[in-house]
């Protein structure tokens, strides 16, 4: 049996997946992991106006792009992130950027200690889904990678 914060976490995962036309979800903390995932058809209606295949063909790659799942870094530790070492340093990444795993991707501040949060793949920063000196949940997204 499913506790009501599991099913309304679910209901909502839903409604996400759904209103951003995602093909899945994923989300997973300390105790849960719940991975949801759909079929998406695009449909293209011609009208009387006669559509150019590359007119189509340019309909059909946005929609691709749309749909395409992005992998995202999340913070391991409940803290406040920080993404450059000193606030005169330059950030430790950027976005474009390609990244390898165990390169320096911010640092979490907790307990008034500093750890260094590393990369645990390979990608190119598409994102950085926080702000510096902003505070962050253990399983919080940091960073969206292609």
């Amino acid at each position: 049996m499913i506790d009501k914060k599991t099913e309304n976490s679910i209901k909502s995962l839903i409604k996400i997946l759904k209103k951003e036309r995602l093909s899945s979800i994923k989300f997973s903390n300390k105790f849960s992991s719940i991975e949801l995932s759909q079929e998406i058809t695009s449909q293209i209606t011609r009208n009387s106006n006669n559509i150019t295949d590359e007119e189509v063909s340019s309909k059909d790659s946005v929609d691709s792009n749309q749909t395409r799942v992005l992998d995202t870094i999340d913070s391991p530790m409940v803290g406040v992130v920080y993404l450059s070492a000193k606030p005169s340093s330059p950030t430790f990444i950027k976005k474009g950027q390609k990244i390898k795993k165990g390169t320096t991707i911010c640092l979490i501040e907790a307990m008034k200690t500093f750890n260094e949060i590393k990369a645990d793949k390979d990608g190119v920063v598409s994102r950085i889904l926080v702000k510096n000196a902003e505070a962050v949940e253990f399983g919080q997204p940091l960073i969206e990678l292609k």
